[in-house]
């Protein structure tokens, strides 16, 4: 689905560019097209510019009283607030929980492309009290798609998967929880994921940043053959001439705060940050008319993913985080 401000023959021309990049990777796309793709996105701009369009995208908030049932969209975040406040997790769940009654249990720090600010950071498996007490010191290493939950039965026991369930269409592929704690001001860069995700926060406030998915170009999304898709960009930035687009596209926040659950649909694009110290947990499944719904070029390239190729995306996901793999040289 094109974007409402763009013509159909921009569109069509941006998506064409998007597929030979994919296909021909960063090191010959520029030589090849890198001045076609500066003379469209001109054009782009200029057309956008004499022709701004009311935003259709928003996010859908419900409160108490609202929703009993948990409902979807296939293009919007819905935020259910209060759903799991009254959760055996919430009020359970502490920094000190985790340190105290299971501080010796290791959890995994990744370093994926687009996943983490700081890419100087190495990929390393540490203990979790050692995690929580370099966190309260300020560092600001981001523990995050962390497996525990699955790992730990009687964590799971503190979620209503009754509810959760609920989200989930006949056919959906996985049924994965990631567990995420980082301290104030850590952060995940603009990115997508296949899954349909259901986010459980369960301390702290947590400042989600989202646009459609149809906003690719002007948030300057490249193609780099992974199963997931990122930008660089800086939300607040609209004036960095490494994303010329970024001023028409339009921004939308939410904050989720403890008892909050958010669902979001495949491909939609997201940043994350953690305005306090904070602790959530993802619930994801996916389907391939989801994604292909949400985004018929993004789908494609899915499918035609490198890194890892599809075969190994759709194996059933295990503890060894098949989506965010560590690297070769690492030591379990």
């Amino acid at each position: 689905m094109k974007p409402n401000n763009m013509t159909t023959t921009h569109w069509w021309k941006y998506n064409a560019l998007f597929f030979a990049e994919h296909i021909l990777g960063d090191k010959w796309y520029p030589k090849v097209f890198g001045n076609t793709e500066k003379k469209l996105y001109k054009a782009i701009d200029e057309y956008i510019t004499n022709n701004p369009v009311p935003d259709e995208f928003k996010i859908i908030e419900l409160q108490k009283g609202e929703y009993t049932d948990p409902i979807k969209n296939p293009h919007q975040p819905i935020v259910f607030r209060g759903a799991a406040s009254h959760w055996s997790c919430m009020g359970k769940w502490t920094f000190d929980y985790f340190a105290e009654k299971h501080g010796d249990d290791e959890v995994t720090l990744v370093n994926n492309p687009g996943l983490i600010k700081d890419t100087d950071q190495a990929y390393d498996v540490v203990k979790f009290r050692d995690y929580i007490a370099n966190m309260r010191k300020g560092s600001k290493r981001y523990l995050k798609f962390s497996r525990i939950v699955d790992e730990l039965s009687e964590l799971r026991n503190d979620f209503d998967y009754t509810w959760l369930r609920k989200f989930r269409p006949k056919g959906a592929q996985n049924d994965l929880n990631y567990f995420f704690m980082g301290g104030k001001n850590t952060m995940t860069p603009i990115h997508d994921g296949f899954a349909e995700t259901i986010f459980v926060q369960i301390e702290g406030t947590k400042k989600w940043v989202f646009y459609p998915t149809n906003h690719r170009l002007f948030i300057g999304v490249r193609p780099r053959r992974y199963n997931y898709f990122y930008s660089d960009v800086d939300p607040y930035n609209l004036n960095d001439p490494k994303f010329p687009l970024l001023k028409h596209a339009k921004r939308h926040e939410i904050l989720l705060h403890p008892g909050d659950v958010l669902f979001f649909p495949s491909l939609v694009w997201h940043q994350v940050e953690n305005v306090t110290d904070s602790i959530g947990v993802a619930y994801k499944f996916a389907t391939l008319k989801a994604g292909f719904t949400s985004s018929k070029m993004l789908f494609l390239c899915f499918l035609l993913a490198t890194k890892p190729w599809l075969i190994n995306t759709l194996l059933p996901w295990k503890a060894d985080i098949l989506q965010y793999k560590k690297p070769k040289n690492a030591n379990a």
